[in-house]
């Protein structure tokens, strides 16, 4: 169920969506968003109190007909497939290595014939009635980039993968004494003659994208609540992926590039888009540097000298910690919408 305000952008993804022509693959273009929308819900899953549907961590995905509704419960192991008026009509998965089984699943996407569910071991295909279609192995750990496991995100119509190595924060900010690794390629992986071959597709910017609290015996890592870093996703319809541009030396305050790139690693398409820069004024900053500072009081009570402030307070280690740019970020997520064809960016 979701209630609250979003800002839609009209983005044609391909020639027949929307009125205008497609732009030559490469060429920018810088589009302004649509009215804003106030949506209402229309349908709740379970019941907060009672009932068998009840949820905890969910991935949804709705059918570009409208017809159906997946929701993958990772702790549960479980898929259900779903009518928008909510009746269920199956559960699938359970615990286990075995066809149609499921391990920690998360990630559904959708495709002609039905949909896949993505776990720790595989990728598991299913028919929109609920019927296994069949399972395919992910990437085994051995199979890295520069000794970093390669997390397969979208498997291809060939069999080959594309995804993208795990680095540790440790490593990405260069703490065990290497340089801090502030880019990340997706790789597209096949085996070719019995091994397993990589090419780089592109490589995407997450610098300022984690938090790092200097400890005594270590750190303390979470996300940055004012990141610019780049946003991939992974488009299985197009077999492509499409990324959102934060920041660079050519994009000005409030925009946003999206470049979608093709497993072979060509630009399809390259779009600039202009919302209207916000200020990150101290009025926003506050309430997010006041919840640090408490966090960081509590570490210390439970801990002292944990911190090692030297004479610093909480609050001067909170501000030095937040990446807190003049402006903030143009978007602070994007979704691809498989029955539009459309980008919807959230400011």
């Amino acid at each position: 169920m979701f209630h609250g305000r979003i800002v839609p952008l009209a983005l044609a993804l391909s020639a027949g969506c929307g009125d205008r022509p497609p732009d030559p693959a490469g060429a920018p273009r810088a589009d302004a968003p649509g009215d804003e929308w106030l949506s209402e819900s229309a349908y709740r899953f379970g019941d907060v109190m009672a009932g068998d549907a009840l949820f905890g961590r969910v991935y949804v995905r709705v059918t570009g007909d409208n017809r159906r509704v997946i929701v993958v419960e990772p702790l549960q192991s479980r898929v259900s497939i779903w009518t928008p008026d909510g009746r269920r009509l199956a559960d699938l998965g359970g615990p286990g290595e075995g066809p149609g089984d499921l391990t920690l699943p998360s990630h559904v996407d959708l495709d002609d014939t039905g949909f896949y569910v993505r776990d720790d071991a595989k990728f598991s295909f299913f028919s929109y009635d609920g019927m296994p279609l069949g399972t395919v192995s992910s990437l085994p750990t051995s199979v890295s980039w520069q000794g970093h496991y390669i997390q397969a995100r979208m498997v291809l119509d060939d069999g080959s993968f594309l995804g993208f190595p795990l680095i540790p924060a440790s490593i990405e900010f260069g703490l065990w004494g290497d340089d801090p690794i502030h880019t990340t390629p997706v790789l597209r992986v096949r085996k070719t003659g019995g091994r397993w071959v990589q090419n780089e597709v592109l490589r995407y910017n997450h610098r300022n994208a984690t938090l790092r609290v200097p400890y005594r015996d270590g750190s303390y890592f979470a996300a940055q609540p004012y990141s610019d870093s780049d946003w991939p996703r992974w488009d299985r319809e197009t077999g492509s992926v499409l990324l959102g541009r934060r920041v660079g030396e050519d994009l000005r305050p409030g925009e946003a590039e999206l470049v979608e790139v093709s497993a072979s690693g060509d630009t399809v398409w390259r779009r600039r888009v202009a919302l209207a820069p916000v200020r990150l004024t101290q009025a926003i900053l506050r309430p997010t540097l006041d919840s640090l500072e408490a966090m960081l009081k509590r570490r210390e009570a439970d801990r002292p000298g944990i911190l090692g402030l030297g004479g610093r307070s909480a609050r001067d280690l909170a501000e030095e910690v937040l990446y807190a740019p003049e402006y903030l970020p143009s978007f602070s997520s994007f979704m691809l919408s498989a029955s539009s064809g459309q980008v919807w960016l959230r400011s």
